[in-house]
């Protein structure tokens, strides 16, 4: 049995001190232990500093352990150990650190999307079309909906009036009109044309006179909306009236949940509408599966913290009953709708632009950190979105140091250009057959010149015709200048392709992904019934689910929107900047993680080779769609790459098997080890248990 659970030892701290003792009297002892015959008493303490022990061991081991043995009666063990900096720092979170601990847990999930809207409010000031500010404005909005929650909580927190406001309902009517204020603002809007016209109603001879019905109109469209917004809050009043529980408490989460759903939706349909006041289909279907998703994960999550709150403590929990708690708790899994919001914003500037500018470059980076890294995590009770942090500062000081300057637009179609490819590959094949037999002496000069002539002339003409110097002298040729430029007629065609390219790669990566994470994880816990037996399983469950279908795309996304940018002659280069920059994210936790003593973190190694092994084989596919001459099945789509690349020699080719090979390599030798990959949704609310002092063995015999 374990120690603590048995109520044999006693701790109290002092100072910076941890006194632990063994409990000596009979009343404090288990029944069953109040006559054993004690074998032996061992204390372990392999990372603590150990201050004093007494009496004295019967025998020391390795590892600061100590064992006292005795025929009748355990001896009067007391143990001194000195605090960890990480334990003294919980400790003093604990008592008078909570208001610092606020102050970070509201800047360690909101800093990401302050320095997004930092962004963006750049971008709205510089940009001159009136649909890009909308959007951004609309994004800003969404944003400030997102963190506002937080926000309010460090208010109130900092103010001690935390307790009070929620007491009285204030913290749930300000959760509800949150939620009800992007549906007001899309109600105004689509009610503001019809106001305007209905208050100038034509009266005789062309004249127009203030009418009644706008103010009527305005008054309606504000009374729905407000309907809608009291109905979040009007099931609170049993929990205010009524002290013993009730199970129509959960009546107002089920209104916030769904509250939640359609301000959800109305941004995402606002946003798609702004370039051209229509939806695309894509967005269409996205919709049409995100929303319903959105309204059963708010739904599945508000039953199972019902279910297992009834079950493990006996009453409903807070974020049952509160909009407030149950709106906290969904924000952190808010994130894909700003990805939306991103790919739209990005969609307005690829329509507009043919080069990724310095501020879409910005925003593809944060789309990148958005969509693929989770934040934050706790260290030492103290969120810190280390993570996210550094996989922008990576990502963007990598892209700053091998930027490449975008090849030219050669004006020819994509089908041309391969074409142009093809036959400037066989031309120079048989210059250089023509030069090798001019060498050897097997053609005379006067042959060789008549020969290669026409060849060089086809050159300079195909070379010319895509804005190449048809001399050779810039030392590039139609390939580079078609990989460079990738399949797309425009980086947002490159990065639309890439990502779907990566949504069918990514699939097995991602069922595999969260099948790892859920079958097992570092807290022991063996199994999805077990996982979802905790109070916090469900919102675990669908962060990973999310992040583990969503990571591919987005990733796919920033790959395809950088090609131009990214260094390398050959696709499969290009991904190496993205996996570095997300190799730096998870290893900065990683390494953070493991220094200050915590839980180590795994399965990061696993994470970086897959998302290296889906980045190059879509990077393959994208050449291999680059040099497409003909329509036909995959194995003739690939035959132009296969050679490009000189598969099965002394080229490029190898060093692509290699990378693949070392990579596959990688993961079976975790799947040999066992894989223990812990889910990548920090839910965790307080410091975990300190381990200074590991109680290991106290053993009772007879």
């Amino acid at each position: 049995m374990e120690p603590n659970r048995a109520g044999l030892w006693s701790s109290r701290t002092s100072g910076r001190t941890r006194f632990v003792a063994l409990q000596l009297s009979p009343a404090g002892l288990p029944p069953g232990l109040a006559r054993a015959r004690w074998r032996a008493v061992a204390v372990r303490a392999p990372d603590s500093e150990v201050r004093g022990v007494m009496p004295l061991p019967s025998e020391v081991r390795p590892g600061h352990t100590y064992v006292w043995r005795d025929a009748a009666a355990p001896p009067r063990v007391e143990v001194a150990l000195r605090l960890s900096a990480r334990s003294a720092f919980q400790r003093w979170t604990g008592s008078g650190g909570q208001k610092v601990l606020t102050v970070a847990t509201c800047l360690g999930f909101a800093l990401p999307y302050l320095l997004l809207a930092g962004l963006l409010v750049l971008l709205g000031r510089r940009s001159a079309d009136r649909d890009e500010r909308a959007l951004v404005r609309i994004v800003l909005g969404t944003l400030a909906m997102i963190i506002a929650v937080e926000v309010i909580a460090a208010v109130l927190l900092l103010s001690g009036t935390l307790f009070l406001s929620h007491l009285i309902g204030l913290t749930d009517v300000g959760a509800v009109l949150i939620l009800a204020a992007p549906l007001c603002a899309a109600a105004w809007r689509r009610a503001r044309p019809r106001i305007r016209r209905a208050g100038r109603a034509p009266t005789g001879a062309g004249r127009t006179r203030p009418g009644p019905t706008g103010p009527a109109l305005a008054g309606v469209v504000l009374a729905g909306v407000a309907l809608v917004a009291v109905s979040g809050f009007a099931p609170l009043a049993r929990r205010y009236v009524h002290e013993q529980a009730d199970p129509a408490w959960i009546a107002s989460a089920v209104a916030t949940a769904s509250l939640l759903t359609t301000a959800a939706w109305v941004i995402a349909v606002r946003a798609a509408r702004v370039p051209d006041r229509r939806t695309p289909r894509a967005v269409r279907a996205l919709l049409r599966w995100s929303v319903p998703g959105l309204a059963l994960t708010t739904l599945a999550f508000v039953a199972h913290a019902a279910v297992t709150g009834l079950r493990t403590w006996g009453y409903l929990p807070d974020v049952v009953v509160s909009p407030f708690f149950l709106l906290r708790n969904l924000a952190y899994l808010m994130w894909p709708l700003v990805v939306l919001l991103l790919l739209l914003l990005l969609r307005l500037h690829g329509r507009r632009t043919e080069a990724v500018g310095p501020l879409t470059a910005w925003l593809v980076a944060f789309l990148f950190v958005v969509g693929t890294i989770r934040w934050p995590s706790t260290y030492a009770g103290m969120p810190v979105p280390l993570a996210a942090l550094a996989g922008l500062a990576v990502l963007s000081l990598l892209l700053r140091l091998t930027r490449r300057a975008e090849p030219a637009d050669p004006g020819v179609s994509r089908r041309r250009l391969a074409v142009i490819v093809e036959e400037h590959r066989a031309l120079e094949a048989r210059e250089k057959g023509l030069r090798r037999r001019w060498a050897a002496g097997d053609m005379d000069d006067a042959a060789y010149h008549r020969e290669n002539e026409p060849v060089v002339e086809r050159i300079g003409r195909l070379r010319g015709e895509i804005g190449l110097d048809p001399r050779r002298e810039d030392g590039l040729t139609p390939l580079d200048l078609a990989l460079a430029r990738g399949p797309g007629s425009s980086w947002w065609a490159n990065a639309r392709l890439a990502s779907r390219y990566a949504t069918y790669v990514g699939a097995p990566a991602a069922v595999f992904l969260i099948w790892a994470t859920w079958s097992t994880d570092s807290m022991g816990h063996d199994g999805w019934l077990d996982r979802l037996s905790e109070p916090n399983g469900f919102y675990g469950l669908a962060g990973d689910l999310i992040g583990g279908l969503l990571i591919w795309p987005v990733a796919g996304f920033v790959l395809g929107a950088l090609w131009r940018r990214l260094p390398g002659r050959r696709g499969y280069l290009k991904g190496a900047v993205p996996v570095l920059a997300y190799g730096a994210a998870t290893g900065a936790h990683a390494v953070l993680n493991n220094l200050i003593g915590q839980a180590p973190v795994r399965g990061s190694l696993v994470r970086i080779l897959l998302l290296f092994l889906v980045l190059t084989v879509v990077a393959v596919l994208m050449d291999a769609r680059t040099l497409q001459t003909r329509p036909g099945g995959l194995a003739s789509r690939l035959t132009p790459v296969a050679v490009v690349y000189r598969l099965g020699t002394a080229g490029s080719g190898i060093a692509l098997i290699v990378a693949q090979a070392a990579a596959i390599l990688g993961l079976w030798t975790q799947l040999r080890h066992g894989i223990d990959i812990t889910s990548q949704v920090d839910t965790s609310t307080q410091a975990p248990p300190s381990t200074d002092a590991q109680l290991f063995q106290s053993r009772p015999g007879g």
